[in-house]
């Protein structure tokens, strides 16, 4: 009964986006659009990677080790500590980025964000509240595709059940108001802030140029659903990537429709918010 519901919602929202002329991109683009340059897209990578992968896990190794010799029964820290630690990296790296790219072009930095020169143009509110109506559009047609390639994997592959990593993540932080707290607003609002920054901002400006608009809207939509893949989901992925190149693709158009960052954002946030909600009040649903 709810697949059934899924797709009545998907058919109804998108062939009324449709008729409405909501998936035409703008004829006119702006004359002097964003450049992002090969040497910027290897730098916000190089950031992302080192901070991400490399010093946040010495700081989390450094702490652990500080705590240990204060005291030699803690074997792990407190879930606030690795909340907030990952809350800071996010916040950190943010700042970082938009350091590094708006000191190499700083114009070209201001029109990633919102491109005044794009028609039609729109208010930051109005590009927000765009993003957050698209998960009208878009939420049922990745649910469907999960489901369905969840069946496809459990038949085919004898799948197991399987969390994502995020799903955990806002469930364990769920112990203590304080863990719950960095954990909502590192979901909600950085993840939204870094993870369209950079892969619609940096990556999807940089691909316009070389192959247009269309092609890297799908191309940075695939790369954005590759970074979510995790080892310990094994076969999960393909439901994670397949219903993320989706979600991606969504976010992508938003980005060349608006001419903003901040429409794919406000749809970011929108998904986000959702599961979120769902963890907490239904999470025998999730």
């Amino acid at each position: 009964m709810t697949g059934i519901l899924l797709i009545l919602w998907a058919f109804a929202a998108n062939w009324l986006a449709y008729t409405k002329g909501f998936y035409q991109l703008p004829k006119q683009q702006g004359k002097d659009r964003a450049v992002v340059t090969g040497l910027q897209l290897l730098g916000v990578f190089i950031l992302y990677l080192l901070l991400t992968y490399v010093i946040s896990r010495f700081i989390l190794l450094a702490i652990q080790t500080m705590l240990k010799n204060q005291n030699p029964s803690i074997t792990t820290l407190p879930i606030s500590a690795i909340t907030g630690l990952q809350f800071g990296v996010m916040l950190i790296l943010f700042y970082i980025l938009q350091w590094f790219m708006f000191g190499r072009d700083q114009i070209s930095y201001r029109k990633i964000w919102k491109d005044r020169t794009h028609t039609p143009s729109s208010s930051i509110w109005l590009d927000l509240w765009i993003g957050g109506i698209t998960w009208l559009m878009s939420f049922p047609l990745v649910s469907i595709l999960i489901d369905l390639l969840d069946v496809v994997m459990k038949q085919l592959f004898q799948l197991e059940d399987y969390e994502q990593n995020a799903v955990k993540f806002v469930k364990v932080a769920m112990n203590t108001p304080l863990s719950l707290t960095f954990a909502l607003l590192s979901v909600l609002i950085m993840a939204p802030l870094l993870e369209e920054f950079i892969f619609r901002g940096v990556v999807q400006t940089y691909l316009r140029r070389r192959i247009g608009p269309k092609a890297a809207i799908l191309l940075s939509a695939f790369i954005f659903a590759i970074f979510h893949y995790s080892a310990g989901h094994s076969l999960g992925n393909v439901s994670l990537i397949f219903s993320l190149l989706i979600l991606g693709t969504f976010l992508g158009f938003l980005y060349e429709r608006q001419g903003s960052l901040w429409a794919p954002i406000g749809l970011h946030i929108a998904f986000n918010s959702v599961s979120a909600f769902r963890i907490l009040f239904t999470p025998e649903l999730t």
